[in-house]
């Protein structure tokens, strides 16, 4: 009897040991991704935020040429309208200043030819010898003769600057023109950013907030550059996993792992790490912990429709997750 006792401890011990040694494998959550899509970013604006206000549903389908995401452009639109306003406003400026311009011009000419045909008098009077005149009226002509010089110099100034100023004046405002035209297009390629379309067909997948992991949403006020929505193409196809900064060290690129589709978990499929980052990033959604980027490839299942967007789970057979 003792000694079926003492055989029965051994057994439960060496049971013991070895289940303390078989360990958990290591499992990742993955998501199926492509390589190769359209992706649809939020546009940069004067107000740096800006309301999503309109998204194709997701799931369907778009086709080439569809409108997929709208952006608010109401401040763009009164933009546009007000540098519309403006720019007529200046061309009428323009030709209130070319009119003006062509008047001061013919009245400056013609003050200047006049001076130069009175000049041309006076130096006939001036030419007449003082044996026929009196001294009076010989000097009276000398006087003015030089008299008719300085008005016929000034008539010349003022021409001049006349000339130069109309030209200030006309070329100035076709400066402001050109400003008023710039910020108008630039304003309607901004309009244009704001309605964004299809350049492929495909399902549509919206994008991830950032700082919650919430989908999109319409109505949601994004920043400049983040990802609103996208359309995958089918081709390109691999699984992008995150892992924990203490399992990194247990990843070996050409490792072979099994994984399972939530779509399809009767299907056993092999998957191979094809990529790991060497620098680790923030995943702010799932705490202050960081992850590295892996990437693993596998060949496509005839018999299976995979998306971008579907889930996997990756079973790392012989790795065990780190304490």
């Amino acid at each position: 009897m003792y000694q079926k006792l003492i055989l029965s401890i051994a057994i439960l011990a060496f049971s013991g040991s070895s289940l303390a040694e078989v360990q958990a494998p290591l499992i990742l959550s993955g998501q199926i991704k492509a390589s190769d899509n359209q992706t649809f970013y939020s546009p940069k604006t004067d107000s740096w935020n800006v309301q999503v206000q309109w998204l194709l549903p997701e799931g369907e389908i778009a086709k080439k040429g569809d409108l997929v995401v709208v952006f608010d452009s109401g401040s763009i639109q009164s933009q546009i309208e007000q540098e519309k306003v403006s720019l007529i406003a200046a061309n009428e400026e323009l030709f209130r200043l070319t009119s003006s311009a062509k008047q001061s011009l013919l009245e400056a000419t013609y003050g200047q030819k006049r001076t130069a045909l009175l000049l041309d008098k006076a130096r006939i009077d001036a030419g007449i010898a003082v044996v026929h005149l009196s001294e009076y009226d010989y000097q009276k002509n000398q006087l003015g003769l030089e008299k008719a010089v300085v008005a016929n110099a000034k008539a010349l100034e003022n021409l001049k600057q006349v000339k130069v100023a109309n030209k200030v004046a006309v070329t100035k405002q076709k400066i402001t023109i050109v400003k008023h035209q710039d910020k108008l297009q630039y304003n309607e390629y901004k309009l244009k950013q704001m309605s964004v379309y299809a350049e492929r067909s495909g399902p549509v997948l919206y994008g991830i907030h950032p700082w919650n992991g919430e989908k999109v949403f319409v109505g949601m006020t994004a920043q400049p550059s983040w990802e609103i929505a996208k359309i995958p193409s089918v081709n390109g196809l691999y699984i992008e996993a995150w892992v924990h900064e203490v399992d990194y060290k247990n990843m070996r690129v050409d490792s072979v792992v099994d994984f399972k589709l939530d779509a399809f978990p009767q299907y056993n499929l092999v998957a191979t790490l094809t990529e790991i980052s060497s620098q680790p990033e923030e995943r702010k959604e799932w705490g202050n912990d960081v992850y590295y980027r892996a990437v693993f490839s596998f060949s496509l299942d005839e018999a299976l429709t995979l998306l971008p967007g579907m889930s996997a789970q990756l079973e790392f057979t012989g790795v065990s997750p780190s304490e």
